[in-house]
């Protein structure tokens, strides 16, 4: 494969593994949300991060998310705010990782779980069946430039086809501009992609949300990035730091937008 959209979290978990390639564009930064079951979000809002513990007295169990897989951004990004922002015992809080996005919503609608940390469209789908979960917090009030989706691009595309893969980022910074200045255009089209399972309504409502916040310059994650190089090696899933010249390639971006 020559080049890949994924989280940030697979590129920086390749890269400690000498894998031949680079971050050469970024997708979104600040993209997730923390939702919790409207009677959890009461509590929240009178204590705080002690309303885990409040929530456990009044349930007689732990807190329960489900997020993506292990080493997902959701998952790691739900490991930081729980221990480095909240400060909240892994005694109050369970943690279950799906297999994606409808996997989540599903065990959130049937009631097995009582939160998850997601991205859109999902809260604003949720929110339009009058499903009875809120935003408690968004991942840029506590992690300003939150890395997401990154585009990883092999070594051998730059090295052999550079014409091609500085068009690549070309194209993919026209479609960034269309998201941000053409919002309804973007959403139709995305909707059109996705079938009946986005609505163009959903999608454009979405796209409101100050969670949508669709970017190409990969200059604007670094600095979190290196925050998820911390947790995931706190969590055992590097064994090594992994720098932010190993990661990203800027160049790429740079030239197409000099």
């Amino acid at each position: 494969i020559d080049l890949g959209f994924m989280g940030i979290t697979p590129a920086i978990k390749m890269k400690s593994r000498g894998v031949p390639g680079k971050v050469t564009a970024a997708n979104h930064k600040n993209g997730f949300v923390v939702l919790a079951h409207e009677d959890f979000a009461a509590l929240w809002d009178e204590h705080g991060a002690d309303a885990f513990e409040q929530f456990r007295e009044q349930k007689g169990r732990k807190f329960k998310f489900s997020t993506f897989p292990r080493g997902s951004v959701a998952f790691i990004l739900l490991q930081y705010w729980l221990r480095e922002e909240l400060g909240v015992s892994p005694d109050l809080v369970e943690i279950e990782p799906m297999a994606g996005g409808s996997p989540v919503k599903r065990s959130l609608l049937s009631g097995n779980v009582d939160g998850t940390v997601i991205m859109e469209p999902i809260p604003t789908a949720l929110e339009a069946k009058g499903a009875p979960f809120k935003r408690i917090t968004w991942a840029g009030s506590f992690m300003s430039g939150q890395p997401g989706g990154i585009m990883f691009m092999h070594d051998r595309l730059w090295s052999d086809n550079p014409d091609l893969a500085t068009a690549i980022v070309e194209k993919h910074t026209q479609a960034t501009e269309i998201i941000q200045e053409q919002p309804s255009v973007a959403a139709e089209a995305v909707s059109k992609a996705k079938g009946e399972k986005l609505p163009t309504k959903i999608a454009r409502k979405a796209l409101d949300s100050k969670a949508s916040n669709y970017i190409s310059d990969p200059a604007q994650i670094t600095d979190s990035t290196q925050l998820f190089v911390d947790q995931m090696q706190d969590l055992g899933q590097i064994d090594t730091e992994v720098s932010n010249d190993t990661i990203f390639e800027q160049s790429l971006y740079d030239d197409v937008t000099a």
